[in-house]
């Protein structure tokens, strides 16, 4: 789904946060630079004493290593600091660009994924804090550490150099040629990991069938299948991971003898001082405990790409489309022009074949259709685009009306749409409604005295599924919200069907009343409810036929 890879979104996130990564690598190199006074210090210190034990130089030389040493630490306590500020900032960012791309996906993505379990790839943004943290703070210092002290050596003799040179490029040997594949196989075991994540979500969303005994064992079978599909991929990636940290601790093996022997052999031919021994062993220790390490290192980088990748399948969802130009909102009701309206059948949406109806300013029409939902009501609510035709609310085309303004205006109703939260928060959506208005409303959809009976009454919290209150009633909440936001124009795709005949007599004496007079398309299949109706149609293979 992402059509960027890993790095490039890696690259993308560095361009963001650039002031800060900027000034953790200052603070590293700042680190790295102070991480040469011990070893420089123990050569003055050699040097010293073999010249001739005082004391002085000593003091002198200790308090300057306690004021370096002192520096260096408070750079690193900085550090931490600012990689605190970098993760909080980079959870705000990924939380705030998801909200939006999830609200704002185009509706046609919803017939190819499923949503909810999407969502779950947000979680790795805490394995994208917690690495980043990781490969700022300890690796970024290694690297600039390793490269200052061996800049060091390079200053020494230039059989040092030579031997930077070699230390580079098997370095370099080990991270690319030993880790090709290396993110592919990351990226492969955490899709299974997701795969099972899903799976667990369909058992618990599907109670019924996991109790029978062919439910038992189709779960066991499946579960035993995800869980071997999701070891496969992690031997396939621990493969690479294991020979790139062999090849990494061959190397510290070697390079540590080799330092040893060159190391001696030059202090006996006098090429280099007993203090600059000892000062290059501790450097080039320094540098190859590091690659004791680099396999956790490794492993670290590639679970960054990899939350990377995951996160930004939902950043990377396509987005609806929709003309920056907004409408006037009018007070009286809206017209309703559908013209040439064509549809293939594709997904969730039905084969629609050139429909053609008008509603004038207050107008009211059902319409007789075989299934629950239509893609006709998306249509008209800019959820879907027609392959051919297009839809005019008050004389406007919609495709060059912001969609986001006209749904101020229009309301679509088709299920319960509950959000965590009381039921005053559902109703409102966070703005200021008079309660005079909210009790007329919930009055018009039954809900005024059911609501009224509950222990804490409109400030009873709901849950994402609308306990405490039923299906029905969650339905009926939602109606209430969609009335609440006088709409002009009001779509009913299958709700009538849903509610009781003594909520649906309430509930047409408000639509009917002059002073909530508004444009009204409703999809019915219940002949009760059609009856109710001056003007009826009834969509039969695609096409819209009035009654």
């Amino acid at each position: 789904m992402s059509k960027v890879s890993p790095l490039e979104q890696l690259q993308h996130l560095i361009a963001l946060e650039q002031k800060d990564i900027g000034t953790l690598v200052a603070y590293s190199i700042g680190i790295g630079l102070m991480s040469l006074t011990t070893p420089i210090a123990v050569q003055a210190l050699v040097n010293t004493i073999a010249f001739g034990a005082l004391l002085q130089p000593l003091f002198v030389l200790t308090l300057i290593l306690l004021v370096l040493v002192g520096f260096s630490n408070s750079l690193a306590g900085l550090q931490f600091y600012v990689v605190e500020m970098l993760q909080r900032r980079i959870f705000v960012r990924i939380f705030g660009n998801a909200a939006t791309c999830l609200q704002r996906v185009s509706y046609s993505q919803r017939d190819q994924i499923y949503l909810p379990e999407l969502a779950n790839r947000f979680l790795d943004v805490v394995t994208l804090q917690k690495t980043a943290a990781v490969l700022l703070l300890e690796t970024l210092g290694y690297v600039l550490q390793t490269l200052i002290g061996m800049v060091l050596l390079a200053f020494y003799h230039p059989l040092l150099l030579a031997f930077d040179l070699v230390l580079i490029t098997l370095l370099g040997v080990i991270l690319f040629t030993l880790g090709q594949q290396g993110l592919d196989t990351a990226i492969i075991q955490s899709k299974a990991k997701y795969k099972a994540l899903a799976w667990l979500e369909t058992i618990a969303t599907n109670p019924v069938i996991t109790k029978s005994e062919y439910g038992d064992a189709y779960i066991h079978a499946q579960t035993e299948h995800i869980a071997e599909t999701y070891l496969t991929a992690c031997q396939n990636h621990f493969r690479i991971l294991t020979r790139q940290n062999i090849g990494a601790l061959i190397l510290h093996t070697l390079a540590s003898t080799a330092l040893l022997g060159m190391g001696g052999w030059m202090v006996i031919e006098h090429q280099l001082s007993l203090g600059q021994l000892i000062a290059a062993e501790l450097v080039v220790s320094a540098m190859v405990y590091g690659l004791t390490r680099l396999g956790k290192m490794l492993d670290n980088y590639y679970e960054l790409l990899t939350s990377l990748d995951k996160i930004n399948h939902i950043l990377d969802l396509p987005q609806e489309q929709s003309s920056c130009a907004h409408q006037n909102h009018p007070t009286t009701p809206y017209t309703l022009n559908i013209i040439s309206v064509t549809m293939p059948k594709s997904g969730m949406a039905e084969h629609l074949q050139a429909i053609n109806l008008r509603l004038a300013a207050g107008e009211h029409i059902v319409i007789n259709h075989n299934r629950d939902y239509s893609s006709l009501f998306d249509v008209v609510f800019g959820l879907r685009q027609p392959a051919q035709g297009y839809v005019c609310v008050n004389e406007q085309d919609i495709r060059d009306i912001n969609l986001r303004t006209l749904r101020d205006t229009i309301a679509l109703v088709r299920d319960a749409e509950i959000i965590p939260g009381s039921i005053i928060d559902n109703i409102s959506l966070a703005r200021t409604i008079p309660p005079d208005e909210i009790r007329q409303i919930l009055h018009s959809v039954g809900l005024s005295s059911e609501l009224s009976n509950l222990p804490e009454g409109l400030h009873t919290v709901l849950s994402s599924d609308g306990a405490p209150l039923t299906p029905e009633q969650s339905l009926r909440l939602t109606l209430a919200r969609a009335l609440l936001l006088k709409p002009r124009l009001l779509l009913l795709d299958g709700v009538l069907d849903k509610l009781k005949p003594d909520v649906l007599d309430d509930l047409f004496n408000y639509l009917c009343s002059q002073p909530n007079h508004l444009t009204l398309l409703v999809n019915s299949q219940q002949p009760a409810i059609i009856q109710r109706f001056s003007r009826q149609a009834a969509i039969i293979d695609g096409q819209l036929v009035e009654t």
